[in-house]
Formats: C-alpha cells, sequence, structure tokens
C-alpha cells in the first residue's frame, strides 16, 4: 500500500478539484498550506517551467514560448524567486514554498501544467 503525506493527499485532492484550465490551487486546505498557484511571480513561474520542462513535466513549444516570453522580462532571470523556480520550489507572495521533489508523478505535471497557464496570462499569451 502505497503511503501519502497529509500534505501531499491534500495537494491531490485540490489538484483533482482545480481542474486543467484553472492556474490556482484551493488555500484554504490544511490551513493555507498549500501554494496558491496564481499568485506567483514572473519569475517563479518562468523558473518552474524550465524546471517542468528540463525534467519532461512539460513539453512542447508552448512552454518554450512561455518560458521565452518571461524570461525576457526585466529582472525575471535574476531574480530569488527564478532560481527557486528553476529549484522546483513553487514560491507565494506570502513568503511559502512547496518543493515538487516531495511530488509523486501526476501531481507534478498537473502543478506544472497550471503554471504553465499562470505564465501564459503573465505573458500576456
Amino acid at each position: 500500500m502505497m503511503r501519502m503525506t497529509t500534505q501531499t493527499l491534500a495537494l491531490w485532492a485540490s489538484l483533482s478539484l482545480a481542474g486543467s484550465a484553472s492556474a490556482q490551487l484551493p488555500s484554504g486546505l490544511l490551513g493555507g498550506m498549500l501554494p496558491n498557484v496564481a499568485s506567483t511571480s514572473a519569475g517563479n513561474a518562468a523558473g518552474l517551467l524550465s524546471f517542468c520542462v528540463k525534467n519532461k513535466l512539460l513539453g512542447g513549444q508552448d512552454a518554450s514560448s512561455v518560458i521565452g516570453s518571461l524570461t525576457g522580462q526585466p529582472g525575471v532571470t535574476t531574480s530569488k524567486d527564478f532560481a527557486q523556480g528553476q529549484a522546483g520550489v513553487v514560491q507565494t507572495g506570502n513568503g511559502s514554498g512547496l518543493s515538487l521533489a516531495n511530488l509523486k508523478g501526476q501531481m507534478k505535471t498537473k502543478l506544472c501544467d497550471m503554471v504553465l497557464q499562470h505564465g501564459k496570462s503573465l505573458a500576456g499569451l
């Protein structure tokens, strides 16, 4: 039997409810422990998308186009949030973070898809 942490289980539930078109994770689960993807900065989104592509969680021209648009914005590639994103850590406006390394399989892919949707919005695509 597979064992899941409470945080992983809650994230799985929130991703299942969120739907693929949504760029938000409900922040109310577990007292707000889970990050709201829609509050990530352009730097963090660009870094996360790079992480997702590098780890084959996302692919194709779509992700590359969004990464290019976001990294072309002033200060994005030099930001701390960008470095955190490249390390696979989702940063939110309130300073909390979630490492994708703590997630398994489909949850990582779903989170990357949600970041891609948010990144498109940030890039105006």
